[in-house]
């Protein structure tokens, strides 16, 4: 994937960024506007937002095909997709759907967008069930400075604190973009802290690994984990599905169960990243790491842990001493 990175339209308010000179404008003109914000959940007309919830066993008005559709089975996951989405999301109800099912109309109805809380409203093993029914945030995507298709121009890269990183060079993720409670990240597939014997014709796990790695560590950051904290990972299951292709962009999304503020202590930061090319998820990979909220605390639980390993060290040390002293009565 190549380095080079462009201009963006806006800038992050609380961070800036050195940007290269621009390469060759897009075949296509992409213009990066905020969408209009719209407070009704209910739609006579879907499509106008990125997803459109519609329930089992009803159906879109024709024509439908440019409608990204989610289906779903209950009041209560329409609910969930509602807090995960925000207003990127609609419900649609047809009138015959409507007519057979009353009390569903009359709760959906009651529904409406809520205010961003302080905290992430879902349990990440909610979440990830719900972003594995989710098509790719196109509507969204095509407007932001994310590269999708190969003729896209790739953006700039996250500042290298935010992947704890020394050398720009080794930062494998963009710039984030937001929508809802979820993140989404180009993936780049050069760094000078791998190699690889062989050249492959496909990205090699270990850089996904690492961006992977990355990109959960830039989730806490931007939730809130302050830069003088840290993340001690406890978990990391990774599922491989299908190969990802050198030439064309990667798209990281990413659900961070984690939210932090000055007044926070520390806690536990579950992460649920999937890794999409062409739309179709590829891998996906479960993180569970805690939260340190300052490298003084960082360091005190770091000083147990070598203890601990200490202690393990020297038991095992004299078990093996014990063996070898006995072996010859044996």
């Amino acid at each position: 994937m190549l380095k080079q990175s462009v201009s963006r339209s806006f800038t992050h308010q609380f961070r800036t960024t050195f940007q290269p000179s621009p390469i060759s404008r897009l075949p296509i003109q992409r213009t990066f506007r905020r969408p209009k914000q719209d407070n009704s959940v209910l739609t006579l007309n879907p499509g106008r937002k990125s997803f459109t919830l519609l329930f089992e066993g009803d159906r879109l008005p024709l024509p439908a095909n440019v409608i990204q559709t989610v289906t779903v089975s209950s009041v209560d996951e329409s609910v969930n997709f509602l807090l995960l989405l925000g207003a990127t999301c609609e419900i649609y109800i047809s009138p015959e759907y409507r007519q057979a099912n009353p009390d569903v109309y009359a709760e959906v109805r009651k529904l409406s967008y809520s205010a961003r809380t302080k905290k992430a409203p879902l349990d990440m093993e909610i979440a990830a069930g719900l972003m594995k029914k989710l098509p790719l945030d196109l509507k969204r995507l095509l407007k932001s400075p994310l590269a999708i298709t190969v003729d896209d121009q790739v953006p700039c890269a996250i500042e290298k604190k935010f992947v704890h990183k020394k050398n720009d060079s080794n930062v494998l993720i963009s710039e984030e973009v937001s929508s809802g409670w979820l993140l989404y990240f180009n993936m780049f597939n050069d760094t000078e802290e791998l190699s690889f014997d062989h050249a492959s014709d496909h990205v090699q796990g270990m850089l996904m690994l690492e961006a992977l790695r990355q990109a959960a560590i830039a989730a806490a950051h931007i939730q809130g984990l302050s830069f003088d904290g840290g993340l001690a990972l406890l978990n990391y299951n990774t599922n491989f599905f299908h190969y990802l292709e050198n030439d064309a962009p990667i798209i990281l999304r990413a659900y961070c169960g984690f939210t932090a503020d000055e007044t926070t202590d520390d806690s536990d930061a579950p992460i649920y990243i999937q890794v999409i090319q062409w739309g179709k998820v590829c891998a996906d990979a479960t993180l569970k790491a805690f939260a340190f909220m300052s490298s003084q605390r960082y360091e005190q639980q770091r000083g147990r842990v070598e203890k601990i390993a200490t202690r393990n060290k020297m038991q095992f040390e004299t078990k093996v001493s014990r063996i070898l002293e006995a072996e010859p009565l044996l």
